[in-house]
């Protein structure tokens, strides 16, 4: 990954900042995009907002300038709300869409010139729950709106390698299962063991363990891998 130029959407924080660590640790050029980096003059920063197309096309321009080229761009922006299929409103459906599916097609096609020039590739980060279901409850329901867009995230990885194939951009995904992050972090206790308990590693996920599969599928070691769903999960789709 030496002077590779990466971007990482949504790398203010959680599962985003723990792979751009990793990954600036690897040499790589990491360019950590979000929407609070909003007013800061950084380098290695650009404020991004996914559900806005000129805001995708400023953070271009930007990179351009910065760097004349991107070699790696990895869709991790994302939100949820926790609420079921029929407590979830109608704006929060949209909000969840627009973040986790619009931004996620609109990154690769604002870039897909870019990544063309030097055959480069996509990451974008899925999750189980786009594949499986979390586990019924009536004290802390899953996210309808968050389920289906990660399923959406899932199909649009396999279309844009096969499209994006001819101009030799590979995409792929990773699709983390339960990790400590922030976003889990209202689960009562009880409920997080339930989720764990149905992984055969019988634990979450650390932060640290997703970077080197995202780098492995970022890097020419996968120079033969597209159009791959890859579960980070301790085994939880194999076992359910």
């Amino acid at each position: 990954m030496d002077n590779k130029v990466v971007l990482i959407t949504g790398a203010a924080r959680g599962l985003g900042a723990a792979v751009a660590d990793h990954l600036t640790a690897t040499g790589a050029q990491v360019v950590r995009a979000d929407l609070s980096f909003h007013g800061e003059r950084s380098l290695d920063t650009i404020a991004l907002d996914v559900t806005s197309a000129a805001s995708w096309e400023q953070c271009a321009q930007t990179l351009r300038e910065r760097f004349g080229r991107l070699d790696v761009l990895i869709n991790n922006a994302g939100t949820s709300s926790r609420a079921d299929v029929l407590t979830t409103g109608d704006e929060d459906f949209d909000r969840i869409l627009r973040v986790n599916v619009w931004g996620v097609w609109r990154g690769i096609k604002t870039f897909a010139e870019d990544l063309a020039k030097v055959q480069g590739c996509v990451v974008n980060i899925g999750s189980i729950y786009g594949t499986t279901t979390a586990p019924p409850s009536q004290v802390s329901p899953s996210s309808v709106a968050y389920q289906a867009s990660k399923a959406a995230v899932h199909q649009i990885t396999r279309v844009a390698a096969v499209e994006l194939a001819p101009r030799g951009i590979r995409v792929n995904a990773v699709l983390p299962g339960v990790f400590r992050t922030a976003m889990l972090a209202d689960l009562p206790a009880a409920e997080l063991t339930r989720r764990v308990d149905g992984a055969p590693l019988r634990r979450p996920g650390e932060l640290s363990e997703l970077g080197p599969v995202v780098e492995l599928l970022a890097s020419p070691a996968s120079s033969f891998v597209t159009g791959a769903l890859i579960p980070v999960d301790g085994g939880y789709l194999a076992a359910s």
